[in-house]
């Protein structure tokens, strides 16, 4: 179990594991194949960031099966976005006040933070790997895979995440 610095870290983590318990219960009751990404996926792989919030792909095919399972939560409603280095598919929810944030695969752009030039963003959910927050078992995205995007996107954030589960100092 992870060790914490402070009782609002406690308080933080214990949210994101009651909305990531209730997704998944959804989700896996529905048959949706998803993948958890982003700052959960990195805490997964052994970051030290706190989790802002929860990310995850699903297939665009199923999102019909679980719209009406949380139309109650939803704070940004399904359609295209592009914001900042995002260029996606996704709506957003709130769950007992923890974001959670679903994006659509396929379809997903990604801009380097070099160059300003796009790239695809492949979602292999056949690839995802068993990863465990606060003892909740969700399917994962590799940290190899992991790394590669966040070494696109190049945020500050993407090179604390990179340092810490490679141990190199991103450039």
């Amino acid at each position: 179990m992870a060790q914490y610095e402070t009782t609002s870290e406690v308080i933080v983590s214990q949210k994101v594991k009651v909305a990531l318990l209730w997704l998944k219960d959804i989700l896996e009751s529905k048959q949706i194949s998803y993948q958890i990404v982003g700052g959960l996926a990195a805490k997964i792989h052994g970051g030290s960031r706190e989790v802002a919030d929860i990310d995850l792909y699903i297939h665009k095919s199923d999102v019909h099966k679980i719209l009406a399972d949380v139309s109650q939560y939803i704070s940004k409603p399904l359609t295209h976005y592009i914001e900042g280095s995002w260029d996606l598919e996704y709506f957003q929810l709130i769950y007992g006040s923890q974001k959670i944030e679903i994006g659509l695969a396929p379809g997903t752009k990604i801009r380097a933070s070099e160059g300003d030039k796009w790239h695809e963003l492949h979602t292999n959910f056949e690839r995802s790997v068993s990863g465990e927050y606060l003892g909740v078992v969700v399917p994962t995205i590799p940290v190899d895979y992991l790394v590669a995007y966040k070494r696109v996107l190049g945020r500050e954030v993407d090179l604390i995440d990179i340092q810490e589960l490679t141990g190199e100092i991103a450039p």
